[in-house]
């Protein structure tokens, strides 16, 4: 894997269960957001000045796929309804595609439930879904070994 800048289509969102993630299906897009809250610790010496620290982290996946309504080798729709309908916990890793040893590079890895599941379809236009899945606990970086 070549360093440096990386193309989006080698961005990939993995789900399933732990040592056996699939990448979704069809994928045409996928995007991972870290955020944090703010603790608000403005006082009477901050000098008019909003001062905060750090408070709880959160973490979501989100990804836009072709729909296919058939058993495909990745992760499908299909699969997906399974953990929304069980109410499971998944597996997610946010990865660069043939990431290897040696690579600069690092993904991101964690668990998480599907929080939204829709499929989309226009008048003469390819039918897709989108999924989002919010962390349960750490996201946890690592570098490929």
């Amino acid at each position: 894997m070549a360093t440096g800048l990386i193309n989006g289509t080698d961005l990939l969102l993995k789900v399933g269960a732990d040592g056996t993630e699939a990448i979704i299906a069809a994928s045409t897009s996928c995007s991972l957001e870290v955020s944090m809250d703010e603790i608000d610790q403005t006082n009477k010496d901050s000098l008019g000045w909003k001062s905060i620290i750090g408070g709880t982290r959160s973490w979501s996946v989100s990804a836009d796929a072709l729909y296919q309504n058939e058993d495909v080798a990745n992760t499908s729709f299909v699969d997906l309804w399974s953990y929304v309908n069980t109410r499971s916990k998944i597996f997610v890793e946010f990865t660069v595609e043939g990431g290897s040893a040696g690579d600069d590079n690092v993904y991101y890895e964690g668990s998480g439930f599907i929080t939204s599941l829709s499929v989309n379809g226009g008048t003469e236009d390819q039918s897709s879904f989108s999924v989002t899945i919010t962390g349960s606990g750490a996201l946890v970086e690592d570098t490929f070994a």
